[in-house]
């Protein structure tokens, strides 16, 4: 083989040996930015639901703090005016409780979105002790009210567990 045929071959080999790389190079680039944004959104998601999932909780205190003016109300009795005004308030905070339970429900996954609506409606039992007119004697609205609260209370109790548990666990969603 002549010096022309050699070197032809060896350019060819190198460029060969160039263009390979570039193509490993640039998977790997590739298979990287596909890792940056997988890493990216789940830290993106984690933090909504963080944020949802305390939004939930504190609405829930919003609800029983709100709740707390009207049966101060029933101890010390006020003007109509007040006890309408501390109702509003009662469903401000209920309509607040609705709300960040979709966004926990949007964000998932979906083991924490049925505890969080679990919760809500526990909430609401304990509310509708204090509106239902059938219940007339104090006892009987105390008894409710503990019964009631009680739910709500392990009802908080068992969506802080799931929501310990995801993330713990937190992997994106992509086996929550």
């Amino acid at each position: 083989m002549d010096a022309g045929w050699a070197a032809v071959i060896a350019g060819a080999s190198g460029a060969g040996g160039a263009a390979l790389a570039a193509w490993a190079t640039g998977r790997a680039m590739v298979r990287q930015v596909r890792v940056q944004a997988e890493q990216g959104f789940d830290q993106w998601l984690r933090e909504r639901r963080q944020e949802s999932y305390a939004s939930l909780l504190s609405a829930g205190d919003a609800v029983h703090d709100a709740l707390n003016t009207v049966i101060g109300h029933t101890v010390t009795p006020v003007q109509p005016d007040e006890q309408r005004a501390a109702w509003r308030t009662v469903n401000a905070a209920l309509r607040e409780i609705d709300r960040t339970g979709r966004t926990v429900a949007v964000v998932g996954p979906p083991n924490v979105a049925r505890k969080g609506l679990a919760m809500r409606a526990a909430l609401y039992g304990v509310v509708a002790v204090w509106r239902d007119p059938t219940i007339t004697a104090a006892d009987q609205r105390a008894i409710a009210y503990a019964t009631a609260n009680r739910a709500w209370e392990e009802s908080a109790t068992l969506f802080l567990a799931v929501v310990e548990q995801v993330m713990q666990t937190f992997d994106g969603g992509r086996t929550a």
